[in-house]
């Protein structure tokens, strides 16, 4: 039987960067469904991703970006995200999210459910609150 590999080898891209490329023991992310935690010999898969919080772990420091969708591909030793946009918590500008969130909230407040409009202005309403939230924190 293989041995299980010790760390996991964590990259996340969007169409205009590369974000994080970094050997970690735990990649949490913000699954379609639900979190997904992966350790270190995880079985393969591929996963939609929503808006939400991407957090890694090496040793006992836990790191954290926001991310808008996209797709994990998971593998025993390795973890690759694409993802449409991505943002570290040294880039986050609270002011501006706090604008996008009243913005979207003034949106959604006119737009039916059905609207093809709608999906798109609530993806901004949650990923403006995912920046804020982390911005706090950080």
């Amino acid at each position: 039987m293989a041995d299980l590999p010790a760390k996991i080898d964590l990259t996340v891209v969007t169409r205009e960067r590369k974000i994080v490329e970094t050997q970690v023991d735990e990649v949490i992310l913000p699954g379609y469904s639900g979190e997904l935690g992966i350790l270190p010999g995880h079985t393969p898969l591929l996963a939609l991703l929503r808006v939400g919080e991407l957090r890694y772990r090496t040793g006992t420091t836990m790191n954290r970006l926001v991310i808008a969708w996209g797709f994990a591909e998971v593998l025993p030793d390795r973890v690759i995200v694409l993802a449409e946009r991505g943002v570290l918590p040294t880039e986050i500008d609270r002011e501006a999210a706090e604008r996008d969130r009243i913005e979207a909230e003034k949106e959604l407040a006119y737009l039916s459910s059905h609207d093809p409009e709608f999906a798109i202005v609530e993806g901004r309403l949650e990923e403006s609150i995912a920046l804020i939230k982390l911005g706090r924190e950080h």
